[in-house]
């Protein structure tokens, strides 16, 4: 398993803020650079039936676990991606990634049937990862910016996620993603860095007219009420 740990700060703004935000980055004192091109992002998100990663999230538990399979693009089936296992603890995160080279049928496939494809794949480390009643629970798709700055000892990453689009699960017998769910328009900041580097990454930060808070793209899917507030900014 690959494993880098960071801090990770985020803050969430309305999505018609945006323009002014990447104003702000551009003039910036700390020289904020295009990193790559932007990407769509989509993710089935993992949950035990009593929705326990959502439970822990919601309760500030210090130390919680999320499971998802990741892939970029437009595509719903015939997809290669990353089963993640995210893992946070206080204000340190890392993620395990383990890469699924064949191609998986998302759309229309029974939610059971979509964690068994992924079995077979399980290599060392990985064994249990599934094995803990967790189900597909979230359907969730955004686009991503990346930007990078040397503000620190080593870069400081920063990604704007838009276009948010979520797709319950929990009451489905096939996942699918012709229903969406309620979720508000809004615009997520996060910033990332090496743990030596955290009071650069705050620095930088402050120069952000938003507020630091908890936001998990998670939350907006599964209770839309418990997302976080979105900073209401002047455009």
């Amino acid at each position: 398993m690959s494993r880098e740990l960071r801090y990770e700060i985020k803050m969430v703004a309305q999505a018609a803020a945006y323009a002014r935000i990447r104003m702000l980055m551009r003039f910036d004192r700390s020289a904020i650079r295009t990193l790559y091109p932007p990407r769509r992002i989509q993710s089935i998100y993992f949950d035990t039936w009593r929705n326990i990663a959502l439970e822990e999230n919601l309760a500030g538990i210090s130390h919680r676990e999320k499971v998802r399979f990741r892939w970029y693009g437009e595509a719903k089936t015939g997809v290669k991606g990353t089963l993640e296992r995210k893992v946070r603890e206080n204000m340190l995160g890392w993620k395990d990634l383990l890469r699924i080279d064949s191609t998986l049928a998302v759309e229309g496939q029974p939610r059971r049937a979509f964690t068994d494809s992924l079995r077979p794949f399980l290599s060392e480390g990985w064994e249990d990862v599934l094995d803990r009643n967790l189900q597909p629970v979230q359907w969730i798709r955004y686009d991503r910016e990346y930007f990078a700055t040397e503000a620190g000892k080593g870069p400081i990453r920063i990604t704007i996620d838009r276009n948010l689009r979520t797709w319950d699960q929990r009451n489905r017998p096939q996942l699918s993603s012709k229903f969406r769910a309620p979720t508000p328009d809004v615009m997520i900041v996060e910033a990332k860095c090496a743990e030596g580097d955290y009071d650069a990454l705050k620095d930088l930060m402050d120069d952000f007219p938003m507020r630091i808070d908890r936001c998990s793209k998670f939350v907006y899917a599964s209770s839309p009420n418990d997302g976080a507030l979105a900073s209401q900014l002047s455009i």
